[in-house]
């Protein structure tokens, strides 16, 4: 059975590092967000995937893309449009280059985000923004952070009543950023289907 909450991947990124789309980054016979998709989206009852726009996309998950309300301005930007369109109080955020992320870790951040605003993790005292659960609650301040110019998730967390999750395994908020982590990830993928 799904849990009672929205999936929503981050998929808007520019990916300078990377050199070209993260989203689009070929894994298997598919693309790493499809990827992410599939593996995440059985434990939720909605998937969305936000972006500027479909170009960002492959075809296969345009149904259910939702446009940044503030295109450019960065993740804090999708987790807003994800908010605004989620069916559920409930959106787990996962940045489609974080695939690492295990079902285990996105359900345990949807049950822990009850009575909070967010849950969100902090790994060696980072905060993790693009791998946390967000409720409706969150939105007024996430709005009116962007509103006012500001783009950096992890400051407006900080008006957030939040629930910390300091435990988690540091290995699930890998991030894919050049390609040498890409063509590491693949060989990991190859491994684990």
């Amino acid at each position: 059975m799904a849990f009672p909450a929205t999936l929503l991947l981050l998929a808007g990124g520019e990916s300078r590092r990377m050199g070209r789309s993260k989203a689009l980054l070929p894994v298997q016979e598919t693309t790493l967000v499809e990827w992410l998709a599939e593996r995440l989206r059985p434990a939720f009852d909605q998937l969305l995937v936000a972006a500027r726009d479909t170009s960002q996309l492959p075809p296969a998950v345009h149904g259910d893309f939702v446009a940044d309300i503030r295109p450019g301005a960065g993740p804090l930007a999708g987790i807003e449009a994800g908010l605004a369109s989620a069916r559920n109080p409930r959106v787990v955020a996962v940045a489609c280059d974080m695939p690492y992320v295990s079902v285990a870790l996105a359900v345990r951040l949807a049950a822990s985000a009850e009575g909070h605003d967010a849950a969100v993790p902090r790994v060696r005292g980072r905060v993790q923004p693009t791998c946390a659960a967000y409720r409706r609650s969150a939105l007024p301040a996430i709005a009116t952070a962007l509103a006012a110019g500001e783009r950096r998730a992890s400051e407006v967390i900080g008006r957030l009543e939040v629930n910390w999750l300091d435990q988690e395994e540091p290995a699930l908020f890998t991030n894919l950023n050049t390609p040498a982590d890409y063509q590491a990830f693949l060989a990991w993928s190859r491994k684990t289907r």
